[in-house]
């Protein structure tokens, strides 16, 4: 009984949305209770209630091994002058790993699909589905426990005795002097690492009226400074104000930009093959593969910690560049594409993003202000 009506008030409740969506902007306002159950069901927290109420029953399916890697962001987002719209973003990442018994070579197998998809798709600000499948050789230097003397091995070993104690006692300040001697006794070096990536996807527009195989190759590159003791922190410009606010906060001690937080940077090159493209087969008069270049760098930091959440920041900008793209390709405006999205992440799920500029099926660029949250199908509890 519990699990079907929990399963009636979700479609309800995802019925009542999709009506509502189909509103025209100019009509008028509903009479009482129908008002307030639209504004009630357009509110992203209700779906993401609902949804964590339904997945709650169903935990211990064979489902969930399925799905615990998805994450659904039920948000409104709201582009240039259009009315605010609701909708969701999603994202589901799983790989599987093995490497060499010294870790400086592994190899993995990844499955990788996102997308942003409006309940009113004339509304949707970043209509752009990728669902690909990948290899990666993943090369690494460094970011290895240096070696202690056994002398040091014992401070390390009552540094920790120290701090355990301390945060049994409710010390803080103590438990902060045992983890600073830790990190000054626990060294880790610099790591560096090169992935080259072979990866098959398919992209499409929500409604599949645009679609597309991209097979590509790419490399991403990165660096961390996992110890504090790290020069690495200093040359990560973009972590510089977030240090800053991490300090006035009282996160932080004292300004110490993360060396473990440098953006990651991507270059690749596709072999796009169109098989449904209204616009560019309008375009070109035909729908002929064509080679793209692309370019990504991603950036995640802490931005501060308040009580018990932990408040992050992260941003993403993405270049696609047709190669040998006709006049007539270039004058349509799809021969290149740029978007940035910054996003305000609290731990507890909610988050505010701004994101600006086109991608690949997007015809033009927007400014988008997207409220909502974020909800794991992995995060219920097991038993």
């Amino acid at each position: 009984m519990k699990i079907k009506f929990l399963t009636v008030l979700f479609a309800v409740t995802l019925s009542c949305q999709g009506i509502f969506a189909q509103d025209n902007d100019n009509s008028p306002k509903l009479p009482g209770l129908a008002q307030t159950i639209k504004d009630y069901a357009q509110n992203p927290a209700v779906l993401n209630n609902a949804a964590a109420k339904l997945l709650s029953v169903i935990k211990d399916t064979a489902v969930v091994d399925f799905v615990r890697d998805l994450n659904i962001n039920f948000k409104t987002f709201q582009a240039d002058n259009q009315p605010a719209s609701l909708g969701f973003t999603y994202k589901y990442e799983n790989s599987w790993t093995w490497g060499s018994k010294k870790h400086d070579f592994t190899n993995s197998l990844s499955v990788d699909m996102t997308g942003n998809v409006a309940f009113k798709k004339i509304y949707n600000p970043a209509n752009f589905l990728q669902s690909k499948i990948g290899y990666s050789g993943n090369f690494f230097w460094g970011g290895v426990v240096n070696r202690n003397t056994d002398e040091e091995a014992k401070e390390l070993l009552q540094a920790n005795r120290d701090k355990i104690n301390a945060l049994r006692n409710h010390d803080q300040a103590k438990a902060d002097a045992a983890q600073a001697k830790m990190d000054q006794l626990y060294n880790i070096s610099d790591q560096f690492f090169i992935s080259l990536n072979a990866s098959p996807a398919y992209e499409s527009n929500q409604d599949f009226s645009k679609q597309q195989f991209a097979p590509g190759a790419f490399a991403v590159f990165g660096v961390n400074g996992y110890s504090k003791k790290s020069n690495v922190g200093w040359y990560n410009l973009p972590d510089y104000p977030f240090a800053l606010i991490r300090l006035l906060t009282g996160t932080d001690s004292k300004l110490h930009p993360s060396g473990a937080t440098v953006p990651t940077l991507a270059f690749g090159l596709d072999y796009v093959v169109p098989t449904q493209d209204s616009l560019r087969n309008a375009v070109a008069g035909q729908l002929n593969p064509f080679s793209r270049v692309r370019f990504e760098a991603a950036f995640k930091t802490t931005a501060a910690r308040v009580d018990d959440q932990v408040i992050y920041f992260t941003a993403d900008y993405r270049w696609y560049q047709e190669l040998n793209a006709s006049a007539a390709i270039k004058a349509a405006g799809i021969a290149k594409s740029n978007y940035f999205v910054a996003a305000l992440e609290a731990s507890n799920g909610f988050f505010a993003s701004y994101a600006t500029g086109h991608l690949p099926f997007d015809q033009k660029s927007t400014q988008v202000y997207a409220l909502g949250f974020k909800y794991n199908l992995g995060n219920w509890k097991t038993k």
